[in-house]
């Protein structure tokens, strides 16, 4: 039996976030979101930059600080758990998902909720940023 997926669905990782990790699945906002909490879960890195479109763009130095910042986020933090509270379709091309993230930092509770931006780009959605409170 496979192990549960690291979203926290209650669904084994190799029918839940892995295909979609291998690229063989286009993600709705919300499966995306499950991803990439995955993602970090795992200490995916690689997906976690493949599935962001940061608004300004990143020049080379300041990816590299940024891929540096979030393998170390992920190997300090324990990933407890993902709840998606909504997910709401701006437009064809424009999506929220807002989420509950319930995570330990070197011991310490740095749970937190976000309402995530995510576009269509090419086909495919990509975050792009946490929105602020409404």
């Amino acid at each position: 039996m496979s192990e549960p997926c690291a979203c926290h669905s209650g669904r084994p990782y190799t029918t839940c976030c892995q295909p979609v990790h291998l690229g063989k699945i286009r993600p709705s906002p919300t499966n995306l979101m499950r991803s990439r909490y995955a993602a970090y879960a795992l200490a995916n890195v690689r997906y976690v930059l493949q599935t962001e479109q940061p608004n300004p763009p990143r020049n080379a130095k300041e990816q590299a600080n940024h891929r540096r910042s979030l393998k170390q986020f992920c190997q300090s933090t324990q990933f407890l758990g993902l709840e998606i509270l909504e997910e709401a379709r701006l437009d064809d091309k424009q999506a929220t998902v807002t989420f509950h993230a319930t995570l330990l930092q070197n011991g310490q509770d740095a749970s937190f909720t976000e309402r995530s931006l995510f576009v269509l780009r090419n086909g495919r959605w990509v975050y792009v940023s946490a929105l602020p409170e409404k």
